[in-house]
């Protein structure tokens, strides 16, 4: 079953898929969010395109475990993006890895304002592959 993986933010929306087995993740483009709507339409297709069974949108809390502005803007979209798909939608706590991809992207030697969407890309990626490692270590 391929999860698509959404890293939400108001001007672009990093992507990226699972695997059939749900072992790895791979990036896929960044969508620019000219509008919500406009940017809940791009993703349904993608998911529709790479016949994506699920989706998880990461939630941004705060680290003490609060919603701001930005947790609730997510699972507004999250709301949005299930009923336009019928897809299942799950929301996964996303603390940290935009500051992990941002690290990563230091280390290899990637310049995120060189790579407009490469950032997003990434973190969308890193969401997937923590949501995807915990569900692994849950089954017996």
């Amino acid at each position: 079953m391929r999860i698509l993986a959404v890293d939400y933010g108001r001007r672009r929306v990093g992507l990226a898929v699972s695997d059939e087995l749900g072992l790895a993740a791979r990036g896929l483009p960044t969508v620019r969010a000219h509008s919500r709507s406009s940017a809940v339409s791009s993703v349904a297709r993608v998911a529709s395109d790479v016949g994506a069974a699920a989706l998880l949108v990461g939630l941004p809390l705060n680290m003490d475990g609060s919603r701001g502005p930005m947790a609730k803007a997510a699972e507004s979209f999250a709301a949005a993006l299930k009923q336009t798909t019928g897809l299942p939608v799950r929301l996964w706590d996303e603390r940290l890895t935009t500051v992990a991809a941002r690290r990563t992207m230091r280390e290899t030697g990637l310049r995120d304002r060189n790579k407009e969407g490469t950032l997003d890309r990434m973190a969308a990626v890193l969401l997937l592959n923590n949501y995807l490692q915990a569900q692994d270590s849950a089954e017996p």
